[in-house]
């Protein structure tokens, strides 16, 4: 829909100049009339950086994790601690190492959407 292009564009571009609190207003008009979730994921990506740059790191979580939620993510909460989290780290790094090249080649493409969508929203 073009309306909804056009709204996330200049969404966007209030980001990119810094104006953080029209960014709020205009993402919340367009949450209101996205006919679907998936209208809204690009809104909630550019809102959770807005919120990033003016340091509320906590707003940015929970937006993130509700977002993770809806598309059939589930977030350990409360999060784990550090350590368990730089554990399982180690812990995946270490099974991709004996991984070879051809291995990675030869696994098939994500094609569902919403975890395509997931993992586009756990790098923000």
């Amino acid at each position: 829909d073009l309306s909804l292009q056009l709204h996330n564009l200049y969404v966007e571009a209030e980001y990119c100049n810094g104006h953080f609190e029209e960014v709020g207003h205009a993402a919340g008009v367009v949450i209101k009339q996205a006919r679907s979730f998936e209208d809204k994921l690009r809104i909630y990506a550019t809102l959770m950086k807005s919120l990033a740059a003016q340091n509320k790191l906590h707003d940015t979580m929970q937006i993130g994790f509700n977002v993770l939620r809806e598309l059939g993510v589930q977030c350990p909460s409360p999060l784990p601690d550090k350590s368990v989290a730089a554990r399982d780290i180690m812990k995946t790094s270490m099974a991709l190492k004996n991984k070879s090249k051809d291995e990675f080649l030869n696994y098939h493409e994500m094609n569902e959407g919403s975890m395509t969508a997931a993992m586009k929203f756990l790098q923000i």
